[in-house]
């Protein structure tokens, strides 16, 4: 044995008791009350905290090219600031390369991010064009553990966007491999003509960010989608769901039967379009962007209501010299920092807040990524021969957030000044302690890739 955490709360998705946790070669070996100490262990002691199986972030974007330059964040740094905050495994992305077939681009991105990870990391295969042979590249990224494929609605100028054609032949192929179909939604034709709208006026200030992306854009996309998908009975999982529109256009897809699963993220739930208005704007362009108070109390109506499957971040951190880079709010990098307060955010405005139960907090930050993306039972849950990815958090710890204090290299937070309840104490990732007392205590190359078991993904209540 070579930990025993002892005096903790023990939380899974199925509820929360008193246990002990053995950790032995980087695994859950037991769980129970009064598990017997040996010499050789380290004893954990957890009192008066939580033990909580490790967050998977399911949303990150690091060392990610955009527009001519790259995040704020690579994986080095980006998983430094995930270990200090509870995060212990991320879903990360690969491009399509020209010239270079899906799994070739994937396979040079998990060497990319393993030679340096300190957490452990999946891998989501961002789908631009369609391959002469879809369908056997598509197996082949599923062969290789990718679980997931991401579509985007918008993006034309950029060339993310697909036709409808080869868009649901991108869904066809990745259904048939076992792959799940993510998809940022937000409509194209009405995000253009807003835009051409706002330039002929002259509002192109980062003031009019949130009227250029209007919720109505992001209902349009979730209703063609699901409707197009629905009716192939393949399941669609829709990413950053940001507003009341488009919680009723899931709604609405499944009251037809169709399968669809529902993202959101902390920025949604606690901030509104107002930042928009300040002198730091540009801090807050991501896209979609964020919403009415209206939409806020919707989407927590939502996450309290057991409609959100997944609360994640969509780190895509980027510094302020950057951000001051473009000129208008259709240039400016688009993104922010997060992961490093997912779990505090989600524990203070969800559990201390609104009475959010621990098992709710741990279905959506740990249990459903692993179950949707294909990585149960190995993470996702505190069991015998799980990962040992365990946090020991600290419910009672009170907290200023502040940017200085984090670990990413963004420099700033869009969370700066907010006072939380709980923090982790100490995170571990197969075994190995990584942050201790908020400081990173991992090892560049600990971290692995692990690969998504395909198809037979639920979101389940456990």
């Amino acid at each position: 044995m070579d930990f025993l955490i002892v005096g903790g709360l023990v939380v899974t998705a199925r509820g929360e008791f008193r246990a002990d946790v053995a950790v032995d070669g980087g695994k859950v070996s037991a769980v129970g009350e009064g598990l017997p100490r040996t010499p050789e262990a380290v004893v954990l002691d957890a009192s008066g905290s939580y033990v909580l199986p490790g967050v998977i972030d399911a949303h990150t974007h690091f060392a990610l090219r955009s527009r001519g330059t790259v995040t704020a964040d690579d994986f080095a740094s980006g998983m430094r600031s995930a270990a200090c905050g509870g995060v212990t495994c991320v879903i990360d992305f690969a491009d399509q390369v020209a010239g270079t077939s899906m799994p070739v681009a994937a396979r040079a991105r998990i060497d990319e991010a393993a030679a340096v990870a300190s957490v452990d990391f999946a891998l989501h295969m961002t789908v631009t064009n369609v391959p002469t042979d879809i369908e056997a590249e598509a197996t082949a990224l599923a062969g290789m553990g990718v679980g997931a494929i991401k579509l985007f609605t918008t993006y034309r100028a950029a060339g993310y966007l697909l036709d409808d054609a080869d868009f649901l032949a991108v869904c066809k192929a990745a259904r048939n491999a076992g792959l799940l179909v993510t998809v940022h939604a937000e409509d194209n034709d009405t995000v253009e003509a807003l835009e051409s709208a706002l330039r002929a006026q002259g509002r192109t200030s980062p003031a009019h960010h949130a009227e250029s992306r209007p919720p109505e854009a992001e209902a349009t996309a979730i209703r063609k989608v699901a409707a197009s998908l629905g009716a192939l009975g393949i399941p669609v999982y829709f990413v950053h769901v940001s507003s009341a529109a488009g919680l009723e256009a899931v709604r609405e897809a499944r009251r037809l039967g169709h399968t669809v699963y529902v993202e959101t993220c902390p920025h949604y739930l606690l901030l509104t379009s107002e930042r928009y208005s300040g002198d730091m704007a540009r801090e807050f362009v991501m896209t979609p962007p964020l919403r009415e108070a209206a939409d806020v109390a919707a989407l927590w109506d939502a996450v309290l209501g057991g409609e959100i499957d997944v609360i994640a971040t969509d780190h895509c951190a980027f510094t302020r010299e950057q951000k001051a880079l473009g000129e208008t709010c259709f240039d400016v990098l688009p993104g922010i920092p997060g992961v490093e307060t997912l779990l505090p955010l989600v524990h203070h405005e969800g559990v201390v807040r609104r009475g959010m139960s621990l098992r709710d907090m741990v279905r959506m930050l740990s249990y459903n990524p692993a179950r949707l993306f294909g990585l149960f039972p190995r993470k996702g849950t505190i069991a015998p021969g799980s990962d040992a990815d365990i946090v020991i958090f600290d419910p009672g710890c009170i907290r200023t957030i502040s940017g200085s204090e984090l670990h990413s290299r963004s420099g700033y937070t869009p969370y700066e000044g907010m006072r939380v309840q709980g923090w982790p104490r100490m995170a571990m990732v197969r075994g190995k302690v990584v942050c201790r007392n908020d400081q990173f205590v991992g090892a560049p190359g600990w971290g692995r890739f692990v690969a998504a078991a395909p198809s037979g993904r639920t979101a389940e209540e456990g």
